[in-house]
């Protein structure tokens, strides 16, 4: 197998790998960015002054980070069942057309699937608490 054969056949394994890079990118930064805030902290408290409110608020926003989920507007939830339900349907219809080829089951059950996908979007758009 050449390169040409290999970029061929694994093109599109380009987009997950650069997803995860800028994913690695942005988890680094965010800690080095934590490590130099609590650095400058700990020389503050170590001469003995008074630490500044900005800093102890950038601390703060640091650590709790990872324990807050920003909920999603209201908006959101209902562009979701109507991209899952036009998926859904697009499918559906591709099913419809080619349902006398023994592989078309595959566009069955993907149609399925975003269907299902988009009657929760819509229970959970329906159920999610207003503001």
């Amino acid at each position: 197998m050449n390169f040409e054969e290999l970029f061929r056949d694994f093109w599109w394994l380009l987009f997950p790998i650069f997803g995860m890079s800028m994913g690695l990118w942005g988890m680094s930064s965010s800690e080095r960015r934590s490590r130099e805030v609590m650095n400058l902290i700990r020389s503050y408290v170590d001469q003995g002054k008074e630490v500044p409110p900005e800093l102890l608020r950038m601390a703060q926003s640091d650590w709790e980070a990872p324990s807050r989920s920003p909920q999603p507007p209201q908006q959101a939830n209902l562009w979701t069942f109507f991209t899952f339900a036009a998926i859904a349907a697009g499918f559906t219809v591709g099913w419809w057309y080619i349902r006398a080829e023994e592989w078309s089951f595959a566009f069955l059950v993907v149609a399925v699937t975003f269907a299902v996908l988009a009657l929760g979007a819509l229970i959970i758009t329906i159920t999610s608490r207003r503001p």
